[in-house]
């Protein structure tokens, strides 16, 4: 089966590791390509550029960014400029789960500081595309280049149409849908089965795919409870390829449902995800904060209430006054400007996670702490990422952390307790297993 993704956004990602987990022997393709994919994963660039990974390629980190004599580069840790006589010029922007300060694009201004082109390049540091915006700041092209600086797609966002020069030849394209369906059939797929996350361009493609065949959708968005309009189309078995639909969440299912017709429900079904976790959870009151912010409320009080736990805070900046007084507390070890080697042993060592901090997520923490099977508690006030918390897990800070004290004390005198929160976050993401996700894989694939 061959997975078509518009872009390797957290949806497919969570679907491919799946895939990937219950040992679906799937190929996948992904549209829109990012430049920091899976090495396995096939995209328009990589396949028409004939990309080439070199086997000691680094990555671009942000004081290697080509800028011109005289000009400088000033950053931190989460963003850095380039400057001419004191006035910016480009925006060096990070990717944000590799390691510090490795570069994704850089968005040049004009000398009126107005956005003029974006420079993107891959995990390997090369320079693979460059987006070109009008005075209005609108995205106007995109071009892509391989490995030696000459162009292969020209991509025009205004009149939507594309331009390939592969194996000597110049091919012209009115639209995207069917620059992709040239791709599919330059792979020799167009005999497979697919499978799909979206109702856009992807099922676009498959719609206008002339060959019959028989798709999955895996739904991943949230409907309302009204059915949309391609669905009802996909479902009416009218096209020359047909469609059952997945869908992982369970309340959107009941809700997606409720409105279908007993002929739509038949070709609708329910499964949920596995998780590619990095280690288990061991139950220890080991806890882990990652904050670059001093604004943590109660947490004083928290260490206080709970002796019997080790509270590990890092940051990858200095930390102000307002944290390093909290060294006094024998069960509080900081870490200041952490290094990425002692952020991923405090992921190995530690089993809960207090999202309990003002200001942004860093390093992607939350969903780290998820990939980690750390329990995650947060203030419902602040939580970072809903997405991986459970509504059950989520505590106000207005009653001074005191509900979440209660928690943290008896998830510490039972592990009992300690599983039922465990429990809700597993729910909560729709998490389920090997055996019965391929029942039902094996189910739609006959």
């Amino acid at each position: 089966m061959i997975n078509l993704f518009e872009r390797f956004d957290l949806n497919a990602r969570t679907l491919y590791d799946t895939l990937r987990l219950s040992k679906q022997a799937t190929t996948t393709l992904v549209i829109e390509d990012d430049g920091f994919l899976p090495e396995d994963i096939v995209t328009p660039y990589r396949f028409f550029a004939d990309m080439e990974i070199a086997p000691h390629a680094k990555p671009l980190y942000f004081n290697e960014v080509p800028i011109p004599r005289f000009w400088e580069i000033e950053g931190n840790n989460e963003v850095a400029w380039v400057k001419d006589m004191g006035m910016t010029r480009a925006k060096i922007n990070y990717r944000q789960d590799q390691k510090p300060r490795v570069v994704s694009h850089v968005d040049w201004y004009d000398a009126h500081g107005r956005l003029q082109f974006v420079d993107h390049y891959t995990e390997q540091g090369v320079h693979f595309a460059q987006s070109v915006y009008d005075l209005e700041g609108t995205l106007i092209l995109r071009k892509y280049l391989d490995q030696q600086g000459k162009e292969v797609i020209y991509e025009n966002f205004v009149v939507r149409s594309i331009i390939l020069n592969w194996k000597g030849k110049t091919y012209h394209f009115q639209h995207k849908v069917s620059f992709i369906l040239f791709f599919i059939k330059a792979l020799n797929l167009t005999d497979h089965r697919f499978i799909i996350n979206s109702l856009g361009l992807p099922y676009a493609v498959l719609y206008n795919l002339e060959t019959p065949g028989h798709d999955l959708l895996f739904w991943q968005e949230q409907s309302g409870g009204n059915v949309p309009g391609n669905m009802q189309l996909m479902l009416q078995g009218k096209s020359t390829r047909q469609f059952d639909v997945v869908v992982p969440d369970a309340n959107e299912y009941q809700a997606l449902t409720a409105s279908m017709t007993e002929p739509e429900r038949q070709h609708v079904h329910q499964a949920g995800y596995l998780y590619d976790y990095q280690k288990k959870n061991g139950y220890t009151m080991n806890i882990l904060i990652m904050t670059n912010s001093d604004q943590i409320h109660h947490l004083p009080s928290i260490i206080e209430a709970c002796p019997f736990a080790t509270f590990h805070i890092g940051a990858v900046t200095e930390m102000s006054s307002n944290l390093t007084v909290l060294d006094q507390y024998s069960n509080v070890k900081l870490f200041p400007a952490i290094e990425i080697e002692t952020v991923n042993k405090l992921y190995q060592l530690c089993d809960v996670y207090l999202d309990i901090n003002e200001g942004g997520e860093i390093i992607n923490a939350v969903r780290r702490a998820f990939y980690h099977q750390l329990l995650i508690l947060a203030y419902e006030e602040i939580a970072h990422n809903r997405t991986v918390t459970a509504p059950e897990n989520c505590f106000t800070k207005a009653d001074g952390a005191q509900a979440l004290k209660e928690a943290l004390k008896d998830i510490q005198q039972k592990k009992r307790f300690f599983k039922v929160r465990e429990t809700y976050q597993q729910q909560h993401v729709n998490q389920t297993d090997i055996k019965t996700f391929n029942a039902l894989m094996s189910q739609l694939t006959v």
